[in-house]
């Protein structure tokens, strides 16, 4: 009966670790804070967005929402364009109500790259539609052919997947550094997403003011493009006092600034101070102002997913035009419990019992057998 006993107590220290949870802790990427990597990227022009926390999955706990800016913003300045965050990675491909509202409530305007478009509120949803920057997964085709068929090319990087070390495509990144794309990120897209207003319009010309941000987004000069018919454009000059850049196409970033395209449209950035007159020829031309990208490029963004190391994430692309959308998280920690130190005083005082009661048993046995 003893040495059941003993068994039993044995067994019960065994199952203890497998029927309690390790406790999960995190540690801050200290990257993220050092002007050699984080400052350096952010002056670049790349964004910060969150990605998670470890051990918690969105889909279940959506208090992730919070945390995971808490700690971003505790770090890093989302943007050079605004301190807080806009962009959030999600595994899902819908939203529900709920999930939508806490995203708002927290600032986020952006999500993906899974999120299926036109998701409703005040959330963009931007998917990915290019593939990779992997070694022999990234295309220069698929990239092609996303910007021809949507508009815009989003791809994706992971620098480390479980315990492998991801290479990039060097041919890939050498033939984008060689593209008309504008080079953005997912926050300044969204934040410059809004065009200049008409003021005056005459014969000849027609002056325009910059406009406010959208909704939440950062201070980003607008994206506005004019075309016109039946006629041909000669200048553009600001007229507020401030000086205005003449862009080309080696412009990939976004700044202040106009170009004249074949004389028939012109691509403006301006901000929402800015005045500007546009003088074109032709008696009877007909202007169209609409909603532009930055130098009339498309826009070309790539997203660091599971960004838990800045250093190790972005040291292949320090001297390329592409600019990073980083999905940041804390890199986990498995922190020791009390349930270690209790395991180890259990085991201590199982062994002593198990071994009296064995020797005890052993003993009766024996002058048993004497008795006999």
């Amino acid at each position: 009966m003893h040495s059941v006993r003993a068994a039993f107590f044995m067994l019960s220290v065994l199952l203890l670790s497998l029927c309690m949870p390790n406790a999960v802790a995190w540690r801050a990427d200290g990257w993220l804070i050092q002007d050699v990597v984080g400052g350096e990227r952010l002056a670049l022009g790349d964004e910060f967005g969150c990605h998670g926390m470890p051990g918690k999955n969105i889909e279940d706990d959506l208090s992730v929402v919070q945390e995971c800016k808490d700690y971003l913003t505790s770090q890093i300045n989302a943007s050079k364009w605004g301190e807080q965050p806009l962009s959030f990675g999600i595994p899902m491909d819908s939203l529900d109500a709920l999930t939508l509202n806490i995203m708002e409530e927290a600032g986020f305007r952006i999500v993906g790259d899974h999120v299926e478009p036109n998701i409703g509120g005040s959330i963009w949803s931007v998917e990915r539609n290019a593939g990779s920057l992997e070694q022999n997964v990234a295309s220069s085709t698929m990239i092609q052919e996303a910007i021809d068929q949507d508009g815009y090319a989003s791809v994706y990087w992971e620098a480390r997947i479980a315990d492998l070390n991801v290479r990039r495509d060097r041919d890939v990144l050498s033939w984008l550094d060689d593209q008309d794309y504008w080079f953005t990120t997912w926050g300044e897209w969204y934040s410059s997403n809004h065009i200049a207003s008409e003021v005056e319009r005459t014969e000849e010309s027609v002056t325009l003011k910059g406009s406010a941000s959208a909704t939440g987004g950062w201070d980003v000069p607008g994206n506005t493009l004019v075309t016109i018919t039946g006629g041909e454009f000669t200048s553009v000059e600001r007229i507020d006092d401030a000086p205005i850049d003449e862009l080309t196409l080696n412009n990939n970033h976004l700044k202040i600034g106009y170009r004249i395209v074949n004389e028939t449209a012109v691509s403006l950035t301006i901000p929402s101070d800015a005045i500007v007159r546009i003088v074109w020829e032709g008696p009877d031309a007909e202007i169209q102002i609409a909603q532009g990208t930055f130098n009339n490029l498309p826009p070309f963004v790539a997203v660091g997913h599971h960004t838990t190391d800045l250093f190790e994430w972005s040291s292949p692309f320090q001297d390329s035009k592409v600019r990073f959308t980083w999905l940041i998280e804390p890199q986990p920690d498995v922190q020791p419990s009390w349930i270690l130190p209790l395991l180890a005083i259990l085991v201590v005082l199982a062994v002593p019992i198990a071994v009296r009661s064995t020797l005890a048993h052993d003993q009766a046995m024996y002058r048993y057998s004497e008795e006999e």
